[in-house]
């Protein structure tokens, strides 16, 4: 036996390997054991005897093995770089790629090793156009040609475009984030006047989009990971990065070794919190609850950062009693707010006040209190008060021209003070003692940092946990601080300013140009238009890139109501998805082993290329697109092949493009490292300016929230509460769906190699809550409420916390023994997110009860 079987054998089940094969799904022929090996990460000798490591080079080496390179598209945003080997034409082999400029960088998950086995399977892939026979959702499909496909779609889609071009809409998501296959869909959808779908709504990740802005200005901003190195404290709060960002985690536990203690905030002992120092389980829903009793503790010790919260932020800011406005001035006088704000003591609700723009604009500027002169005057900038020639009080109740004020941290400490550690710890499921000794260490660490997750803002008032935890960190005096931050995702600078360059460094002018505009429309209103028409009729969806169905909550209601209410639907996609089968149209795309594409991942450009020929008769997005716009009257938009579309975007004389060269930086090596790039370390925020709010500062009074009493960070309880009410009582547990090593969304879900280890979907349920309801481990039980319900074998662990349950994101209705989790979902509106952006999908504010089935 050779090395991989020898390997497999002694540490998989026997039902895994026979011979050395795969029996347990029907394979592309000749991809088979070595596939396996790179998945289950047995190591660089993990190949079959001559294989040739992609990371050594070589185009015509033993066996005519060639090197391949590519950079993972799907939605987890480590954007890695692969090295490959293909021989006789399959992609056999997959290890992390060298990461230019950054070494030891180097990084690739389970998912995208082993993705190799699923994009060759022929029994998972939508190999041909094929045109639906059945019922909708029957999966009874017949195969046609390509030209059969776009004559009929073409006809449907024109008559819908000569009726009502908005009526016609392209759906596409984050199932290849690369540059051409992300966007060619939304590009012609412009190309024709029709309607796209601002994605992060739906999708349940808009919160933390919203809360960073609220404070921040921008929706990302985050510190290097490298940066943990100099914290003495992180508090990883509701982030799984040994999970779901394994680029990240060498990082932490090079930091642990320097002597920085890790605490992860989580309702369940993910793999992170099992490498941690600490876990500190948490109620779900309670997030915010937790940063204002740390806040309220850290206040009332008078430890908070005075002089930054001064410089940076908004707290000395006036604010009007009256209507709960900012205090604004014109010429040094008052000036009256556009409309009233806040709740009256009936609780009515007014209007917010007029946008204001930047600090100075015509609605008059922000004022302060300055304990020099003892007056009211225009807020400075940070600088000036670093100077001294103004104080800025941070607290207290002033009188100016008639009107009463206090400062916005004299409402942000009101709105801490009822946050207990009792009340806290009630809210949380945290015993009081464990809230103060984290408000000391946060504290007094010095620094400490905050790395946050996207799973905790997947509630109702989703914007709510980001803004809340950032706040606290800008109480603390550890934004902009080396070692500190309060950090999401991406945003710290990658490239340097080039002095005098005014141009950009891609070339996207032709891409751009499209003639007409797309409508682009919340994705938190498709169901309301498909069913209702409002604010678009839906006649017409192209979905790319997603698994519509399988990721969006309350199944059910899409297939009752909204499908039927659509009159054609084209899915264009690599597999067979649970949308697919709800399609009238399918067709075979490709995947990011067998197209051009370009991700820009600052500070390298990274490059896809055919690396093995596309499965069946798949095509690329563009391609698709192309044959679309010849059969629709905008030819002309598409007139370049996925390569030339490339080779323009590279295409500038921008400095950043000083050292590049096309064949070795595409076709060798797959990335280029910018000549602009930045490659050490980096915060956000670090000199206490770079704030695009309003303001110009922290910004944690939010104006346009006051109509719903939010206008500084607070908890309200969740959407389905299960402390009180009828509800409760009738499902009192708290259901998550969490992200996994083994899968992103749906994309690898039946990949063999991964369903070695998990094959099928498991209920985490804390052995408190199992014995009370007569469940033992691997009972099969029924998860259910109003909207649905599910069955599924019970996993037993204290690994999570009482009152919660928990699957994992992404299995598909084939792995449950009866329904699918999606039924349990709900997708309600909540007004404030609506006011603010959109609503964000509360995935993690559910409610249900589990029963043995």
């Amino acid at each position: 036996m050779n090395e991989f079987e020898t390997n497999a054998v002694a540490h998989e089940p026997e039902y895994f390997t026979r011979d050395g094969k795969l029996t347990r799904r029907t394979f592309v022929k000749g991809v088979g054991a070595i596939t396996v090996a790179s998945a289950l990460g047995f190591g660089a000798q993990a190949a079959l005897p001559g294989t040739v490591h992609a990371s050594e080079g070589g185009a015509s080496a033993a066996g005519g093995e060639r090197a391949v390179h590519a950079v993972c598209t799907v939605n987890c945003t480590s954007r890695c770089h692969l090295h490959g080997t293909v021989r006789d034409g399959k992609l056999v082999r997959v290890e992390p790629g060298d990461m230019p400029g950054r070494p030891g960088y180097a990084n690739a998950c389970l998912r995208s090793m082993s993705y190799i086995q699923r994009l060759q399977d022929e029994n998972a892939r939508v190999m041909y156009p094929m045109r639906r026979t059945g019922e909708r959702g029957s999966g009874e499909f017949e195969r046609i040609t390509w030209d059969d496909a776009i004559d009929e779609i073409a006809e449907k889609l024109n008559a819908v475009l000569a009726k009502d071009p908005q009526a016609a809409s392209f759906y596409s998501f984050t199932g290849d984030l690369g540059k051409l296959s992300w966007e060619a869909p939304t590009r012609y959808a412009a190309c024709v006047g029709a309607t796209t779908w601002d994605i992060e709504g739906i999708m349940g990740d808009h919160g933390a989009s919203m809360g960073m802005t609220m404070v921040f200005g921008t929706h990302r901003g985050a510190h290097d990971s490298r940066d943990y190195l100099n914290s003495k404290l992180l508090l990883v709060w509701g982030r799984n990065v040994a999970d779901t960002h394994t680029s990240e985690l060498r990082d932490y536990v090079a930091a642990r070794k320097n002597g920085c203690k890790i605490i992860v905030i989580d309702p369940r002992q993910c793999s992170t919190a099992a490498m941690a120092d600490e876990w500190i389980p948490i109620r779900p829903q309670t997030d915010p609850a937790l940063a204002l009793g740390m806040m309220n503790w850290i206040i009332g010790n008078d430890l908070h950062a005075k002089d930054k919260l001064v410089e940076e932020s908004v707290a000395p800011y006036l604010v009007r009693e009256d209507d709960g406005a900012y205090l604004r001035m014109v010429d040094g006088s008052v000036v009256a707010t556009a409309t009233g704000a806040r709740k009256d003591d009936e609780g009515s609700i007014g209007t917010a006040p007029a946008a204001q723009g930047k600090a100075g604009a015509d609605a008059g500027t922000y004022v302060i209190w300055d304990e020099l002169t003892g007056a009211a005057v225009p807020a400075p900038d940070a600088a000036a008060i670093k100077v001294g020639g103004v104080r800025p009080a941070l607290s207290g109740s002033f009188t100016v021209d008639g009107v009463e004020c206090r400062t916005a941290f004299d409402h942000l400490k009101d709105a801490c003070a009822p946050y207990t550690l009792e009340r806290t710890g009630e809210i949380c499921g945290i015993d009081p003692s464990v809230v103060e000794r984290l408000s000391r260490e946060y504290i007094e660490a010095q620094p400490a940092g905050i790395r946050m997750g996207q799973g905790m803002q997947r509630v109702y008032h989703s914007y709510s946990p980001f803004r809340t935890v950032a706040t606290l960190a800008m109480v603390a005096g550890y934004i902009g601080v080396l070692g500190g931050g309060a950090s999401h995702a991406g945003g710290t600078a990658t490239t340097k300013p080039v002095a005098g360059y005014t141009g950009s460094v891609y070339d996207f002018d032709d891409w751009s140009n499209t003639g007409k505009k797309a409508n682009l429309v919340p994705s938190s209103k498709v169901y309301a238009a498909a069913v209702d028409h409002n604010p678009v009729p839906i006649d017409f969806l192209w979905i790319a890139n997603s698994n519509f169905v399988n990721m969006s909550p309350d199944s059910n209601r899409i297939i009752d109501e909204v499908i039927p209410a659509i009159d054609f639907i084209v899915t264009v996609d690599p597999w067979w998805t649970w949308t697919a089968k709800y399609s009238d149209i399918v067709l075979p795309a490709c995947t990011y082993w067998e197209h051009w594409d370009l991700i820009d991942r600052s500070p390298w450009a990274m490059f896809n290329q055919p690396a093995i020929e596309p499965m069946g008769e798949s095509k690329s997005d563009v391609e698709i697109m192309t044959l679309l716009a010849k059969k629709t009257g905008v030819e002309q938009y598409w007139d370049k092949t996925d390569e030339e579309w490339i080779r323009q975007f590279v295409s500038t004389d921008h400095p950043a493009w000083d050292d590049f060269d096309w064949e070795r930086d595409v076709v060798e090596r797959g990335i280029y490292s910018r000549s602009d790039g930045i490659f050490d370390s980096a915060i956000v925020y670090e000199d206490g300016t770079g704030y695009s709010t309003d303001t110009g500062k922290f910004e944690f009074y939010t104006e346009s929230l006051l109509p719903f009493g939010e206008e500084v960070p607070t908890w309200l309880p969740p959407c389905e509460d299960p402390r009180e009410g009828e509800l409760a009582s009738k499902y009192p547990l708290v259901y998550i769906q969490y992200h996994d090593r083994l899968n992103v969304h749906t994309q690898h879900i039946l990949n063999p190699a991964l369903e070695v280890v998990q094959d099928e979907p498991l209920l985490q349920i804390n052995p408190v809550d199992a014995e009370a309801r007569g469940i033992s481990h691997g009972d099969v039980v029924r998860v259910r409420n109003d909207r649905g319900s599910m069955k599924i074998r019970a996993f037993l662990t204290e690994g999570i916390i009482p009152g919660a349950v928990a699957t994992q994101s992404g299995w598909t209705p084939d792995h449950f023994i009866e329904g699918c989790y999606q039924n349990l979902t709900h997708h309600t509106i909540c007004d404030a997110e609506e006011a603010y952006s959109m609503t964000n999908t509360a995935f993690y504010d559910v409610l249900v009860e589990v029963e043995k089935a």
